[in-house]
């Protein structure tokens, strides 16, 4: 009989290196997205490799690192990876894609911004279309992505402030309450900035997050985020983790 994997049900790409990074074990996503390859450079594009190898080989990781896939469709695809050695042979690699609308999306605004310069044509009607460009920007940079079992992922990126709030407040409540999530996971790693709205945001939503019935899990906390979410912690019980791999391989997610 077969044996199943427990990576085969992961809902990112998921892989288990050996000391050489020759890929041991991958899940079906994994497989679906960048296809079958001996060794996990192989999976890499061209410019990305050495870059991954020094990363991989290195014996502590600081955080996410980003590196260019090829994906089946033969297309370049960006993605972040999460590691941690299991032992000395056996390490343990998450992709997470990032979202392409979001570089599509800012290269559509800068392209009207550089109009903007040049011309005054119907420059209330690019005015509109920019800002509302700027707002989807705002709202794809705190997605919420379902990682089964109950689990629901929100990863923040950019700063914090009120313009990012406004956006992003009503939409990250409404997901979290279909999508009938019992753990939040909020990954603060690409988070650069948190203003004092922000703060005021955070605790807001921890806030109700435990009216809901809601678990909080807070990830990839910079030095300079500890002493202001510290405060939070004092009136809010929350736990947090160094990074977002430790807790998905702690869990074995599945959908």
């Amino acid at each position: 009989m077969t044996s199943i994997s427990p990576f085969d049900s992961w809902p990112l790409p998921a892989y288990q290196l050996n000391s050489e990074l020759e890929i041991v074990e991958s899940s079906g996503t994994a497989k679906s997205m960048f296809g079958e390859k001996p060794h996990f450079l192989d999976l890499l594009d061209e410019g990305s490799v050495s870059k991954a190898a020094n990363f991989l080989q290195a014996s502590n990781f600081s955080g996410p690192f980003e590196l260019n896939f090829k994906n089946t469709a033969g297309y370049l695809q960006v993605c972040d990876l999460h590691c941690k050695w299991d032992s000395d042979f056996t390490l343990n690699v998450i992709v997470v894609p990032k979202d392409n609308q979001v570089s599509k999306i800012s290269a559509q605004l800068s392209s009207l911004r550089n109009r903007l310069n040049d011309t005054n044509y119907d420059l209330l009607l690019e005015k509109e279309r920019t800002e509302k460009l700027l707002q989807r920007v705002r709202e794809l940079s705190a997605p919420t992505i379902e990682l089964g079992d109950g689990h629901l992922l929100i990863p923040f990126f950019g700063d914090l402030d009120s313009a990012k709030i406004e956006s992003i407040k009503s939409h990250i409540l409404n997901d979290v309450y279909a999508k009938n999530a019992e753990t939040v996971i909020l990954d603060l790693t690409a988070m650069d900035k948190i203003s004092q709205e922000g703060m005021g945001y955070l605790n807001a939503l921890l806030q109700t997050f435990k009216v809901m019935g809601i678990d909080t899990i807070i990830t990839g906390v910079h030095p300079e985020h500890a002493k202001q979410l510290h405060a939070l912690q004092t009136t809010i019980h929350m736990r947090f983790e160094a990074s977002l791999a430790a807790v998905l391989s702690e869990r074995r997610l599945v959908i």
